[in-house]
């Protein structure tokens, strides 16, 4: 079933399309739907391309899109680099490689690196690999190599690697040098797809502008209030120009929200329109049940990270022996509500070591999840470990930009202070208005509960800091709020602990 909004986006007959989806508003479903609209058409050797940023996306996609008959030869769908990866291996005497090329893991890199610049630590020897890899995402297209480039590039090509940024640069650089290969991909692909075209980059986007000609397509689709990826050379200015880039395009919205309470939705939506320079219509709600946002501060990052695993305690409802077989026993409200159904989100990884400690001592258990971007870099590169999977009764402690496109019957947000939330921090530069939209992003995880932390005291790499509460938190309405400040929970001796998995 579509609902008015995603029928219009999956019927629109327009070469080139835009469409602004919140989050929770069917984006993927919508997506799919478009994609098998259009690939039913094909006739002949044509094909659909569909990019996504990364292989999680790619595959719910194959599945959706398999699940209406949308599959085959003529159907590409994967991250950009996967994409990239196949043109180099369909053309690699063309783009100067060997039959037998490796992209190579960052681990396998480094020693090389570090041999070729002894005089580096590691600190500066991190710094100038990013300082490459930000290059090519963004200056590579009409500048030249400076000396660390072609310095990098000459280890790497000694030792027959390629590295993760050097699949998408590669090929941009086949395509101006033999258009001929170029032209065999516009005349292949009839319909180009892009997922999350906020988080395109200046590269990835000069590839997309390459692909599309007067004879196909294109839909983008994403939010521009959930762009939160500058530092890796994202720019959701791409958003603004897509009429510019792809003359006569048209622009659709999704704005019916299928994930959150209207409350927390009001709430979200406060903390990101006064700052909303796209003009994205504010969403409506469209799950009918009450839903909780609770601010509370507390003394110190120790004592919110309690707070965090006391709140969790009554959720969860205590140990029974139910909770111990399946993880899942019912809340004091009657809402069923498991380990894995608990987010706890925070700006810096450091932020970690006091919430595990609280959770350990309670006995709960929980994982790191690993962002979902760049999670395509474990395929390509055989040597990195695989990421964390999602632990379906475990709760997840995530970043804030690992928490992007997951969600959450309950989160917790911690650190909603001024200095994480936005950060600002030196060494650490930050965008105001990044910030605010990362704000927003972990805002709307939540489906039914979101508590706001803070602490009046907190030591942050070994700097102690008295703090202010997030300017954001000003922006919420006060019928919106449960504002509570209490004492933190006194802690409990070890074996009057209660330990779920003990």
């Amino acid at each position: 079933m579509l609902n008015p909004s995603q029928q219009q986006a999956v019927d629109f007959d327009g070469r080139h399309l835009l469409i602004i989806a919140g989050p929770g508003t069917g984006k993927t479903h919508t997506l799919t739907h478009r994609i098998a609209r259009l690939a039913s058409g094909l006739s002949g050797d044509k094909a659909v391309l569909a990019i996504t940023f990364t292989n999680k996306a790619a595959g719910e996609l194959q599945e959706r899109l398999a699940s209406l008959n949308v599959s085959g030869e003529n159907l590409t769908a994967g991250t950009f680099h996967r994409f990239c990866l196949q043109v180099l291996r369909d053309h690699c005497a063309r783009a100067g490689l060997s039959k037998d090329f490796r992209v190579a893991a960052p681990e396998e890199i480094r020693p090389l690196l570090a041999a070729r610049w002894p005089e580096l630590t590691q600190s500066k020897l991190n710094a100038r690999l990013s300082e490459i890899s930000r290059w090519k995402a963004c200056e590579a297209i009409g500048e030249e190599p400076g000396t660390d480039v072609r310095e990098y590039d000459a280890v790497l090509s000694g030792a027959g690697l390629l590295d993760y940024d050097d699949l998408l640069w590669r090929v941009w650089r086949l395509w101006q040098e033999q258009p001929e290969v170029l032209a065999g991909y516009q005349r292949r692909y009839a319909h180009i797809f892009v997922d999350e075209y906020q988080d395109i980059n200046p590269l990835q986007h000069a590839l997309l502008v390459a692909l599309v000609t007067d004879a196909n397509g294109i839909t983008a689709i994403g939010d521009p209030n959930q762009g939160i990826y500058s530092f890796r050379g994202a720019d959701v200015a791409y958003f603004e120009r897509f009429a510019e880039d792809f003359p006569g395009a048209g622009c659709l919205n999704l704005a019916e929200n299928y994930r959150s309470s209207a409350e927390l939705l009001s709430a979200s939506t406060q903390v990101i329109e006064k700052f909303n320079r796209f003009g994205v219509p504010p969403l409506t709600a469209r799950i009918y049940q009450e839903g909780r946002l609770l601010i509370h501060t507390l003394p110190t990052a120790a004592a919110e990270a309690e707070y965090v695993a006391h709140q969790i305690e009554k959720l969860i409802g205590g140990a029974s022996m139910f909770s111990q077989d399946s993880g899942r026993v019912a809340s004091h409200e009657d809402q069923q509500v498991s380990f894995g159904d608990i987010a706890v989100l925070f700006r810096l990884n450091s932020q970690q070591h006091a919430l595990r400690k609280a959770l350990d001592r309670m006995g709960f258990p929980c994982h790191a999840a690993q962002p979902a971007t760049g999670d395509e870099e474990d395929e390509l590169c055989p040597a990195a470990p695989a990421n964390i999977a999602p632990a379906a009764e475990k709760i997840s402690l995530l970043t804030l930009h690992a928490s992007k496109g997951l969600e959450f019957p309950v989160v917790f947000m911690v650190g909603c202070e001024e200095r994480l939330l936005p950060l600002r921090l030196e060494g650490l530069p930050a965008d105001p208005q990044e910030e605010r939209r990362l704000f927003y992003v972990g805002m709307t995880r939540a489906k039914r509960q979101l508590y706001l932390l803070g602490a009046r005291k907190r030591s942050i790499f070994g700097q102690s800091y008295r703090c202010e509460p997030s300017r954001y938190l000003n922006d919420i309405a006060d019928h919106l709020k449960s504002l509570e400040d209490p004492p933190p929970p006194k802690r409990r001796k070890a074996e009057q602990q209660i330990n779920l998995f003990g």
